[in-house]
């Protein structure tokens, strides 16, 4: 059987625009946008334990909505950083902050919430999607059955889930935050759903960025960015980056 990964071949720094050299304090992996697909969740955690084992993980956010197993990923991840809290780092991303929003005020936030790929996470607890996702009694209804499905305890970890990482020089967020201010979890609707200079202009204090939340096609590296959604729920393409001294590469289903 052919191998369904592939290892591409190692990046070594050269961007334009941005000159510092990559230095994490230690070898790590990040794991791109689950969006629900927990059999690729699990396909990308053997691979890396096969070649890089021992090393720390961090998940990058987004591990609900769109694909089908949001309810899986869930459960996946909170028992991995429970069981191995030095080695499993979860970060949260602005899908798992859309579903708290609803779980607090169904009513408001519900409709945006189900419309962006809500309705596949509460397929995946087995309640139905309301037939009317503006019927505020619906919604509240809705939000009601997922808090009676929901272990309470997922609830309390996903409230608690931190905005960022650091190792070194090289920072992990959701979606980046704003290129010209300094990386702070205060400022949590940059890092949550990104800044539209982001993508654009290169940070000037050395720090490299590893980000989801902006699908490209193939996980890579541009102006000290490290971008790994590479939109599985709708490619089946889950993707990984290693971040060591000197150099990124890359993994996926």
């Amino acid at each position: 059987m052919p191998n369904p990964f592939r290892l591409l071949p190692p990046w070594r720094h050269k961007s334009r625009g941005f000159d510092a050299p990559i230095a994490p304090k230690s070898t790590f992996a990040v794991i791109g946008d689950v969006h629900g697909c927990d059999a690729l969740l699990m396909r990308v955690l053997e691979q890396l334990r096969s070649e890089v084992p021992g090393i720390p993980i961090v998940f990058v956010g987004d591990y609900v909505d769109r694909g089908p197993e949001s309810a899986g990923v869930l459960s996946r991840v909170r028992r991995l950083t429970l069981g191995y809290p030095e080695n499993m780092i979860a970060l949260k991303g602005n899908h798992e902050a859309m579903m708290l929003d609803f779980i607090d005020f169904p009513a408001r936030s519900g409709h945006r919430w189900l419309m962006n790929g809500g309705d596949r996470t509460l397929e995946s607890c087995g309640i139905p999607v309301p037939a009317d996702m503006q019927n505020e009694s619906d919604l509240i209804a809705a939000r009601d059955a997922l808090m009676a499905q929901m272990d309470p305890a997922i609830i309390t970890w996903l409230r608690a889930l931190p905005l960022m990482w650091q190792s070194g020089n090289v920072v992990v967020t959701h979606a980046g935050g704003d290129p010209g201010k300094p990386i702070e979890p205060r400022r949590g609707h940059g890092l949550l759903w990104g800044h539209p200079d982001f993508l654009r202009k290169p940070r000037q204090d050395g720090l490299w960025m590893v980000h989801g939340h902006f699908i490209v096609d193939e996980a890579g590296v541009t102006a000290g960015r490290i971008a790994v959604d590479t939109g599985a729920y709708r490619t089946g393409h889950l993707s990984a980056a290693i971040i060591e001294a000197g150099e990124v590469r890359f993994i996926g289903t």
